[in-house]
């Protein structure tokens, strides 16, 4: 059976000028191994022009607008009838940069937002007066006609902040926005994520704001990551056929690692790396993505593998399968819906400051204004 990719990640970069407390690939101000070059990315993208039907390539990182070359490799993409986006900081977004911003010729410019109280947004972030730039950043884009599509990374600290970014797009006249919720990958502790009871109440929160502020926004997205099969998921993602890493959609690391999905950290995920096969051979290889191309249902975990659903829904998104060693997700609407909470702790949904402190202050000193 042939493959046609309908969407990659490409992860253009491992450095970044922030140092966000939930970075999937724990990016920080230095470059993490061998980075593929211009010409090695080059060679790239005429392999997915010659493989066929891709149809949008996310530059991500790291900050993709750390690489001097990024230009050229929109340019290639629109002469190869690829559209491009980036999922940026926006922190490089100013007066002197908009104008190689705007010649990007960019579907849509991601940023991420983890807070509208600018205090806790800074600190997620780990740089002062990053949300007094976005603030500016949002403005200039549309000022020139880019269109920003906000990310909002959920995890414990900011679960409340939710309602307030919905008014701060709302005033931003921001229309597109996408919610996921934080794993412990890269710099995230699992004692950081949302509870299966948050996870239930952004899911009702998504759908909310998709009814009555409809007016407001264009799309609120829950991406991959809400669902499966409930009745609940079902209005808010249609319908679930399983997980696409691989099928129609690649990711590619800053080194030229080959994923099914850049959320998929462990090794064994990795496919090839393009230094050493081509990415048409690896994309076109029998025996690359088995665990979606040769899927079984014996390859599930846990509830998943007895679950009714379990050939159709193949156990959700494979990046919170992967991440607890079988698979079986530990985030699903319907197992939720037939069966409650795994436990009393998952079952909760508010945590007291002092709680959030003793989570989050060892990791990163928690700024004064945080009890206020």
């Amino acid at each position: 059976m042939a493959y046609l990719i309908d969407k990659i990640v490409w992860e253009i970069t491992s450095k970044c000028n922030m140092n966000c407390l939930h970075c999937g690939s724990d990016c920080n101000c230095e470059v993490k191994g061998d980075e593929l070059t211009t010409g090695e990315c080059i060679e790239v993208l005429e392999d997915i022009r010659d493989v066929g039907g891709c149809n949008l390539i996310i530059f991500s990182g790291g900050e993709p607008l750390l690489r001097d070359d990024i230009g050229t490799l929109t340019s290639i993409c629109n002469m190869f009838g690829i559209k491009t986006a980036v999922i940026s900081n926006a922190f490089m977004v100013n007066e002197t940069t908009i104008k190689k911003i705007k010649a990007l010729n960019l579907l849509a410019y991601g940023i991420s937002i983890d807070a509208a109280e600018p205090y806790m947004h800074d600190y997620i972030r780990g740089v002062s007066h990053a949300f007094e730039h976005l603030e500016k950043a949002i403005k200039l884009l549309q000022e020139n006609n880019i269109v920003p599509t906000i990310v909002t990374t959920v995890h414990k600290l900011n679960y409340n902040q939710l309602p307030l970014i919905r008014d701060f797009l709302i005033k931003n006249n921001v229309k597109l926005w996408q919610i996921q919720y934080g794993d412990n990958i890269g710099r995230m502790p699992k004692e950081c994520q949302i509870t299966e009871a948050q996870y239930l109440e952004i899911a009702k929160f998504i759908l909310d704001t998709r009814k009555n502020y409809s007016k407001h926004f264009i799309n609120v997205s829950g991406a991959d990551v809400f669902g499966y099969m409930s009745k609940l998921a079902k209005e808010i993602q249609g319908y679930w056929g399983g997980c696409l890493a691989g099928i129609t959609q690649v990711g590619i690391s800053a080194d030229g690692s080959v994923r099914g999905c850049l959320s998929m950290q462990a090794d064994k995920y990795i496919e090839a790396n393009v230094k050493d096969k081509s990415f048409k051979e690896i994309w076109k290889d029998k025996n690359s993505f088995a665990y979606n191309r040769k899927f079984d249902c014996s390859m599930l975990t846990g509830y998943c593998r007895n679950c009714m659903y379990a050939s159709i829904c193949r156990g959700g998104c494979m990046r919170a399968a992967s991440i607890s060693g079988g698979r079986e997700n530990p985030y699903c609407l319907y197992k939720i819906e037939k069966e409650g909470f795994s436990s009393p702790e998952q079952a909760r949904v508010d945590f007291s400051k002092q709680e959030l402190f003793d989570l989050y202050n060892p990791i990163r000193k928690l700024p004064d204004e945080f009890w206020k």
